[in-house]
């Protein structure tokens, strides 16, 4: 009867001591450039920064890490204007695809992608 009574007493003693990791890796990731492209992107400052890259082959990637807390706002946005030019813009937590988008043939249109880090 008495192993009844702290069964429970144990289980809540065991969920309150697992706490939710709160710091994620944040990773932007610009593919399938192969143009001057133009990209803005929030660090965990909070700041935006500005870049252009000079992509010279399809195969060039650009990207940028960082650690942030769930719940902060991840941004990143790109433009090119070589008409013949393309672009994929992801965003990955913890090293999984949070959100993305592309542009393909489509000059000095913004590609923007962004969101809240998910808890």
């Amino acid at each position: 009867m008495k192993k009844l009574i702290y069964l429970p007493l144990i289980f809540v003693v065991l969920v309150s001591c697992e706490k939710e990791r709160q710091e994620v890796k944040v990773k932007y990731e610009i593919s399938n450039a192969y143009s001057q492209t133009e990209i803005n992107y929030r660090n965990s400052e909070g700041n935006i920064i500005s870049e252009t890259i000079d992509f010279e082959s399809i195969e060039d990637v650009w990207n940028f890490s960082y650690s942030d807390n769930r719940g902060e706002i991840v941004y990143i946005s790109t433009r090119y204007t070589d008409t013949t030019s393309s672009v994929n813009v992801r965003i990955l937590v913890d090293g999984k695809i949070y959100k993305q988008g592309s542009s393909n043939n489509e000059p000095n249109k913004y590609i923007t992608v962004s969101g809240t880090i998910p808890y």
